[in-house]
């Protein structure tokens, strides 16, 4: 191995993951939130490919024994835990997530981290529920149940919870989560909606009961720690399958298809 002469070589033989984009540390966003927001920043050139070019910065160290498929998760998982700092938690906190597909699967797992025994899960994959309860789901219900409104209302004690995430990126859904806070209750944005769509709730009840809505986009300034505090969540069992470079079509139908929690693409694998 080796490195072009202004290339810093600090990083050769280690494992790495690779953040997308790079910071400087000089700009405002860099300085004072969102290192991921950089406004100087280089984009690397992307991945499902055997090489990559990016800048060194872009480059953080993993666990010894960290899976590569694990390590993988660290933008998703910085991107969640951005969003859930965002959020101001008590100990008796009802928590209700839409989705758990890696998105909401990592938010479950950071709330937890804060002690919350008390998270509902809405997801109508059967198999993604029973992973949701595995990965510490207090509670599961489908959506496509006919008796879902009075199962979510009963779960909330009649008062509503005190905090809402929308993980599938549905503007629809968010409506629906967000009339399901008590006031002062809590929302984050945590999956990408449509550009141009709309939030499609009665803004006057979000005035009257005092709702506090997030949006959660990019990594923060999260990146370099997460590798290290994904360690212990057991992430390997989200990862549903491995391809090879060769059947990345094959992956991206079934991903889709919204069968499976997570699939892999590996330029080595045999």
């Amino acid at each position: 191995m080796d490195v072009g002469k202004n290339v810093n070589n600090i990083n050769i033989g280690k494992r790495v993951a690779c953040n997308t984009t790079s910071s400087c540390g000089e700009c405002y966003n860099c300085k004072n939130w969102q290192i991921s927001r950089c406004s100087n920043q280089v984009a690397s050139s992307g991945a499902f490919a055997e090489f990559s070019n990016m800048p060194l910065s872009s480059a953080i160290e993993i666990p010894e024994n960290m899976s590569f498929e694990v390590a993988a998760m660290t933008e998703p998982a910085s991107c969640c835990i951005s969003g859930i700092e965002m959020i101001e938690y008590k100990k008796d906190s009802k928590v209700l997530i839409f989705g758990s597909g890696i998105m909401g699967m990592l938010c479950l797992l950071f709330v937890k981290e804060k002690n919350i025994n008390y998270v509902v899960v809405s997801e109508p994959n059967p198999s993604r529920r029973k992973m949701a309860l595995k990965m510490g789901a207090d509670f599961v219900i489908d959506p496509m149940s006919k008796n879902y409104k009075k199962e979510i209302e009963e779960l909330s004690g009649d008062s509503g919870y005190d905090i809402f995430i929308e993980a599938v990126g549905n503007p629809i859904l968010l409506a629906e989560g967000i009339s399901n806070l008590k006031p002062r209750g809590q929302a984050l944005m945590i999956g990408v909606h449509p550009k141009n769509s709309n939030l499609q709730h009665d803004l006057y009840d979000l005035h009257y009961k005092e709702i506090k809505l997030f949006g959660a986009f990019g990594r923060g300034d999260y990146f370099s720690s997460v590798p290290k505090r994904i360690e212990k969540f057991g992430l390997d069992k989200l990862v549903t399958k491995t391809f090879k470079l060769e059947e990345i079509n094959k992956a991206i139908e079934l991903t889709a298809k919204g069968s499976g929690m997570k699939y892999m693409i590996s330029p080595w694998k045999k």
